[in-house]
């Protein structure tokens, strides 16, 4: 099997219970926010044994260690969206959200990536996904990485790869050296073979777009249906059928200036994209996990979609903004703010 090497590479993954690794430092509650009403608590709930999703502030290198207590093996999915190695700092406005620098050392990113990626892994449930989302400068790196993660026991148990997804993008800019880079791609691992994924959730109707060299007819009452003949045999299709989403996606479009959406977050995602992964590859009152929440999206899609979360990031900005974006939605269940308990408060009310 093909490995990836870089300067610094441990020989091999470092069990998530190795004694060479310290403890854990405790993340501490610093506030709580409730719903207005109980309709996210289930009957054998009570006000102290209720699940609350969390919103953590700090660094995943700190964070991640502390959910490996309580989480190891418990995950349902995991989506990241982590840094893509840009080079640039990103500002909003005059404030700097994040530097995506690493001092032009590939391989200071590729060791931090590769002990998110093993950490990960270790919190992922046996049915549990992973989708990472990343751009052409590091995916290839990514998809190594994770192939050796995986790897264990994948041949019989079904786990590791199964998806590279294309999200194509109509966005603005273009090149003359070269053709406009206009994608980003999120692969998908499981951690076996029995694995949660709905197709059909998130399967869009055929419509009338011709496909397939297929012959369309239309009804006396107007009725639009669609035939192909294979293998002798005639499929027959109308313009309501459920069409499976493939690897390819184009129907979901980039945030623009003035959309709705947009927090102000320079990396911000559309909650479309989320909601397409969250549908596909979870049932309601799954755990997810986003150890780089950013603008928040994947705690506000997993909030709507009833399924609890655990969402962090090491950038105020992006705590400051999941909290607000959260709080301007009806909470199916309480949330709480944990954080390093170095660190100082960051909200009071």
């Amino acid at each position: 099997m093909a490995e990836l090497i870089w300067k610094g590479k441990p020989a091999s993954l470092i069990p998530a219970s190795s004694p060479h690794i310290p403890s854990p430092r405790p993340l501490l509650t610093q506030q709580v926010y409730m719903p207005e009403s109980p309709q996210g608590t289930t009957s054998h709930d009570s006000p102290s044994t209720a699940w609350q999703n969390r919103l953590i502030w700090g660094d995943k290198t700190a964070f991640l260690p502390a959910l490996l207590v309580d989480f190891a093996g418990t995950i349902d999915l995991i989506y990241i969206d982590p840094p893509f190695m840009t080079g640039r700092t990103f500002r909003r406005g005059a404030e700097i959200v994040y530097h995506d620098t690493w001092n032009n050392d590939l391989d200071i990113y590729l060791q931090w990536l590769y002990e998110t990626l093993s950490t990960l892994h270790t919190l992922l449930s046996p049915r549990g996904s992973l989708y990472i989302h990343l751009d052409w400068r590091t995916i290839h790196y990514a998809k190594i990485m994770l192939d050796e993660i995986f790897r264990s026991g994948s041949a019989r148990s079904g786990a590791g790869f199964k998806n590279e997804i294309i999200w194509h993008y109509q966005s603005g800019g273009n090149t003359r050296k070269y053709y406009s880079r206009k994608h980003d791609t999120l692969l998908l691992y499981t951690k076996s073979g029995q694995y949660c994924f709905h197709g059909e959730r998130i399967a869009r109707p055929r419509g009338q777009v011709r496909r397939n060299h297929m012959r369309k007819e239309i009804a006396e009452d107007g009725r639009i249906t669609w035939t192909i003949r294979s293998s002798g045999r005639i499929y027959t299709y109308d313009e309501e059928t459920p069409m499976p989403i493939t690897d390819v996606w184009n129907d979901i479009s980039h945030l623009h200036q003035k959309d709705p959406e947009r927090t102000g977050y320079s990396t911000q995602k559309p909650e479309a994209l989320l909601e397409r992964i969250i549908l596909a590859s979870s049932e309601e009152n799954d755990l997810i996990l986003d150890c780089f929440c950013g603008s928040g999206v994947t705690a506000v899609v997993a909030e709507r979609l009833n399924r609890r979360w655990i969402v962090g990031d090491q950038n105020e900005l992006a705590i400051s903004t999941t909290r607000q974006r959260l709080l301007t939605h009806e909470l199916k269940r309480s949330f709480v703010l944990q954080q390093l308990h170095e660190q100082h408060s960051l909200f009071t009310d």
